[in-house]
Parts: structure tokens; sequence; C-alpha cells
């Protein structure tokens, strides 16, 4: 995943720009109140996330993105294990047995994709509200 500062190599600069800015702007008020924001799963990410719904360990994807910025904040202050991690992961693909798919069939396998999901928008998840017995607060 591309650091901040590789985003703009990415995406336009007035797009880096513009959401940089929003950043800037919400910090202070979400500081105190928190964030609410859409996210948008591609299909083996969000079967995952809905198959680990369904087990019980999330309670929805809003959970599995909570935990997942959890770690992620928890192994920034660990430099050398996410290093390991990115050299493991390296190895593990390296040694992987299975023939490399040449360039062109990837980028149209994603081309492809990307038609498909055009097609029609992605179902929404909708929250579920909490049930409120004596004028108690959503945990």
């Amino acid at each position: 995943m591309a650091n901040a500062d590789e985003q703009g190599e990415l995406f336009p600069p007035e797009y880096v720009a513009a959401h940089k800015a929003q950043a800037a702007e919400l910090k202070a008020d979400a500081a105190e109140h928190g964030l609410r924001f859409e996210a948008f799963f591609v299909p083996e990410v969000a079967e995952w996330v809905l198959a680990q719904v369904e087990q019980g360990r999330f309670l929805g994807p809003s959970d599995a993105v909570f935990v997942a910025m959890q770690v992620f904040m928890e192994l920034e202050a660990h430099p050398d294990l996410r290093k390991e991690l990115l050299k493991r992961e390296i190895t593990k693909s390296l040694d992987d047995p299975r023939p490399g798919i040449p360039a062109d069939e990837v980028f149209a396998e994603l081309d492809a994709m990307a038609k498909r999901m055009a097609e029609r928008e992605p179902p929404m998840w909708q929250r579920i509200p909490f049930p409120q017995d004596d004028g108690g607060q959503e945990p």
C-alpha cells in the first residue's frame, strides 16, 4: 500500500490535495465525535468480511474496519515487525510453486472485474439499530 507521500504518484495532485484538505477540516471535530464514512470492499474482501460476520467474529463490516485500523495503528509503532511481515509475504510469494500470471492476463482480468462492478451498484450493508430497553445507550 502506498504511503501518503506516494499518493501523488498514483492520483492527480489536485485529487490528493482535496483529500488532505478534507482530512484537515474534519480532524478536530472527528477527534471529539468520531468519523463516519462509506467504504467499498472489492469482492474478495467483501466475501471474507461477510463470512466473518456470519461466523460471529464481527457484528458488521464497520467492526471489521475498526479492528483492521486498530491493528494498523499498533503496527505503526513497530516498523521492524512491519518490515518482517512484508519480507515474509514477499518470500511466500516468491516460493509459490504455481506459475506466474502474465501481466496482460492480470490487467485483462482487472478490466473485466471493473466492467462487472460498473454494471450495477454493489449491495449496501444496512446498520441495524441497537435494541433499546430502558433508554440504554448503544455500546
